[in-house]
Order: structure tokens, then sequence, then C-alpha cells
């Protein structure tokens, strides 16, 4: 995943509801998380799925290792 671009990646749901394909392309693109804000905060985040089930693989090889 790469490094959050601030400029880039954080998105108004208003900007996301008008852009939804675009930014959806952008995520799968660049593989960094789109933040969604609602009045001001920060309320979803967008994910790639390949990097989602990258993610997911790897907190569950640290669980595992924990474990042990």
């Amino acid at each position: 995943m790469g490094r959050l671009r601030p400029k880039e990646d954080i998105r108004p749901l208003s900007e996301f509801r008008a852009n939804a394909a675009a930014i959806v392309e952008q995520a799968h693109r660049t593989r960094r998380p789109i933040i969604i804000t609602q009045r001001g905060k920060s309320t979803a985040i967008l994910l790639d799925v390949e990097e989602y089930e990258r993610l997911v693989n790897r907190l569950e090889l640290l669980e595992e290792k924990a474990l042990q």
C-alpha cells in the first residue's frame, strides 16, 4: 500500500458521490486508501480489493505468530 497523500486521497462524501467511478479507479490504480469525509470528519476508507486482501492475510499471519 502506498503512502497516503492528503491532497489527493482525502475526499468529501459529496465529491465521492459525484465522481465515484473515478475515485474507485484511483484507489485501484494507486493502491492507496481513499479517506471519505463527512462534515469535515473522516467516516470511511475506500481500499483496493487486492490491498485489503493483502492486509487481512498479513494480519492473520501476525496473529498466528502471536499465538505460538
